[in-house]
């Protein structure tokens, strides 16, 4: 069995064999489940039979297993992060999985897999009454005094260039920059954003069930797929962004259609962590940039640095190891 034998050439070099056929060393999982220190003690165990492997750890009580013609499940994953598996390996593991449990179900089965993860297709949405693009507005003789402020708002951020957005005379929108939310050419949605931070909420959106920002993105041939929270990060970077601090079941199914390595960028907050944390779930990596302690998320780097500058700091501050987050994520 390919998993097997690939599980068992990262192991630890020091490792003993039980009577009961279990083959223990010290279980790498012990500080992400809670405990203090690191095993030291070989409470870790894994087993292999009838193409299964099984693993149980006596200490902090994780557990994982794997039967032939399955998918890799979750907690399979993070224990061959966990062992230094490299990220091309795991892939490769994936897909012998998927392709495993294919000849195991059936043809029939496996379409029906394929059609519950589809994107589907949303459904066109009008934008405020009155919305004109910013740029057009701009160039009117004497445009209104209003959108000329939504113009500034977004050069002082450092985003003017690089989104594309509206702005409606519209009483409950003339104090918002509206960014539209595309899939192929159609506005499905969109998100007013208060320019002038004096309104109760900072957000007025009509959003799709589980849509995130710029979903194209997830179906292009590209190295990176990039994931933010907020939708003002993610227009700037052409990136994703899932528009909360948490993921649902829904979006994560479309995420993970995406064939290169995704990196998760959270604001850098306490609730934050929870987008971290399903990162490790779902075994993508995630960025710690080296910003200066004053900015809470892309857009503020943006500003401060520039796109080219943010987006090159997020790839180079990624790191895939599940243990090496979690450390990252209590330093922070």
């Amino acid at each position: 069995m390919e998993l097997q034998q690939a599980i068992y050439s990262h192991l630890p070099h020091q490792r003993r064999q039980s009577s009961g056929g279990w083959l223990s060393f010290n279980c790498p999982c012990c500080v992400d489940n809670g405990e203090a220190r690191n095993d030291t003690r070989q409470r870790g165990g894994i087993r292999s039979d009838d193409g299964s492997v099984s693993y149980h750890c006596f200490n902090c009580g994780f557990t994982a297993s794997h039967k032939s013609g399955r998918v890799l499940n979750k907690k399979m994953l993070v224990l061959l992060r966990n062992l230094g598996m490299p990220e091309s390996d795991i892939k490769r593991l994936q897909l012998d999985a998927i392709r495993q449990k294919e000849l195991a179900d059936g043809p029939t089965l496996f379409i029906s897999r394929t059609q519950t993860t589809r994107i589907p297709s949303f459904k066109d949405c009008e934008l405020p009454e009155g919305a004109r693009l910013l740029e057009d507005i701009l160039r009117d003789d004497e445009p209104d005094v209003r959108a000329i402020s939504a113009a500034k708002y977004l050069l002082d951020r450092g985003i003017y260039d690089f989104v594309e957005t509206y702005w409606s005379p519209h009483p409950v929108f003339r104090q918002r920059v509206i960014f539209p939310f595309y899939q192929g050419d159609r506005i499905v949605g969109y998100s007013g954003r208060d320019f002038t931070d004096k309104n109760e909420a900072k957000y007025m959106s009509k959003t799709p069930k589980d849509f995130l920002y710029n979903i194209d993105a997830i179906k292009r041939n590209r190295r990176y797929l990039i994931v933010t929270e907020g939708t003002i990060d993610a227009a700037c970077l052409d990136a994703v962004a899932i528009m909360s601090n948490e993921a649902s079941d829904t979006q994560i199914d479309y995420i993970n259609q995406f064939k290169g390595e995704v990196i998760v960028c959270p604001d850098r907050d306490k609730p934050g962590e929870k987008l971290i944390k399903q990162a490790i779930e779902n075994g993508w990596s995630v960025s710690f940039p080296r910003w200066e302690d004053d900015l809470t998320d892309a857009g503020d780097a943006i500003q401060r640095y520039g796109k080219l500058y943010t987006l090159k700091s997020i790839i180079d501050g990624s790191i895939s190891n599940s243990t090496k987050i979690n450390v990252k994520m209590r330093l922070k």
